[in-house]
């Protein structure tokens, strides 16, 4: 069996006893002066110095702002990584090239070989050597 429900209004009346106190009520009192009023229905705002509750909504929100912040940082950091294998690859791949040379040399001002004594070839494996311990952690 199907009831269709109406709004549940019932009349409320104002009226100001002699003290000045404003009272309302279901019922007009007797021998007073009261008017009917006008009912709202609203949501009532937050209570004051009570902070509001976040919707669904915002909660939501919020958790997708810190889930997009975690693959973007998860991105940079696989960004780093990989750049830090290059350069670490980079340096090993230097290396090999020096050991595997048998004269070293380099180009002067004026676009001249200057060839490097063993010394120097050493010292050059040497500092290699140290770039790779420092970007192959």
């Amino acid at each position: 069996m199907w009831t269709l429900l109406g709004p549940a209004s019932a009349q409320v009346y104002k009226w100001v006893d002699e003290k000045g106190i404003t009272h309302y009520g279901e019922r007009a009192p007797q021998g007073r002066n009261a008017r009917e009023v006008e009912q709202r229905l609203a949501n009532p705002g937050p209570v004051p110095g009570k902070a509001a509750q976040p919707s669904w909504q915002d909660k939501e929100l919020e958790f997708r702002g810190r889930r997009v912040e975690a693959e973007q940082a998860e991105a940079k950091q696989k960004q780093q990584e990989a750049t830090k294998r290059l350069a670490c690859n980079q340096a090993r791949d230097r290396l090999a090239q020096a050991k595997a040379a048998r004269r070293w040399y380099r180009l002067d001002e004026k676009g001249e070989r200057v060839y490097q004594g063993e010394e120097e070839q050493r010292a050059s494996i040497a500092q290699l050597e140290q770039l790779i311990a420092q970007r192959c952690r």
